[in-house]
């Protein structure tokens, strides 16, 4: 599975730069592994139908360390606040 996510990963890492130019692309690759799942992968959660809110206060906290994961805390802290706010905004539209 890690293999798999291993290429989306190392895209995420390098993305933040950016964020200002294409929120869409930042937004985009969130989806790599926050879509429909097998039932495998099911402990990722979906991102379609949560309001913007919520997905930028749970950046926010994996940021800052109020919550926990393998990955997001990682991938979150290589983000300004504004610019989880911009993929929050963005993925909220659909």
């Amino acid at each position: 599975m890690l293999k798999r996510r291993l290429p989306a990963l190392c895209l995420m890492w390098s993305l933040p730069v950016f964020a200002e130019l294409n929120p869409q692309l930042l937004a985009d690759n969130c989806l790599t592994c926050h879509q429909d799942h097998s039932a495998s992968e099911r402990d990722i959660p979906l991102l379609a139908g949560l309001p913007a809110q919520k997905i930028q206060q749970d950046l926010l906290d994996f940021k800052y360390g109020r919550k926990s994961a393998t990955l997001m805390p990682r991938i979150a802290k290589g983000f300004s606040d504004d610019d989880l706010r911009l993929i929050a905004d963005y993925l909220a539209r659909d």
